[in-house]
């Protein structure tokens, strides 16, 4: 069973290998520290963190989140489940769906990062790269597929 996951994920486009592994990174770097502050007075001190899931601006990384967890689903259904996506409206394709939602994803980090500035911690900077991966990925497969190659989310229509 392992064997054919293997051979599996060795198949998969590039574009679909950064999705795929992005995405479930991104998850999990929601619960690290996204922002932390530390304030001392004299022998005392006292530290707060926030992690993607809380405020300041949780909505937005929130969303870039669940974008970056249904991305890899996804690609993960196709490949792995043999899940045929439904068909789409005439010129739209699901490597655009992927590639906008990425960039939309990319625009929520933006957006928290926009809505406060100070006091990041290493998970935001974490959460930056991998957004910036799903974008890559899904780009690549934008790319493959006007160039007629295809990745997994295309070639299962």
């Amino acid at each position: 069973m392992s064997v054919n996951i293997q051979e599996s994920f060795k198949k998969l486009s590039m574009g679909d290998k950064i999705i795929l592994i992005a995405g479930p990174l991104l998850l999990i770097d929601s619960f690290l520290n996204w922002y932390s502050v530390e304030a001392c007075f004299l022998d005392t001190c006292v530290s707060a963190s926030r992690s993607g899931w809380q405020s300041p601006g949780a909505l937005w990384s929130i969303l870039a989140v669940l974008i970056g967890v249904l991305l890899s689903g996804g690609v993960a259904a196709v490949n792995f489940a043999n899940v045929k996506l439904p068909a789409l409206p005439q010129g739209l394709t699901w490597a655009r769906v992927d590639l906008g939602a990425a960039v939309a994803a990319a625009l929520f980090i933006l957006l928290k990062l926009l809505g406060e500035s100070s006091y990041l911690a290493y998970g935001f900077f974490i959460g930056i790269v991998l957004v910036a991966a799903l974008v890559v990925g899904a780009g690549l497969n934008f790319q493959a597929e006007r160039e007629g190659k295809g990745g997994a989310t295309t070639s299962s229509m």
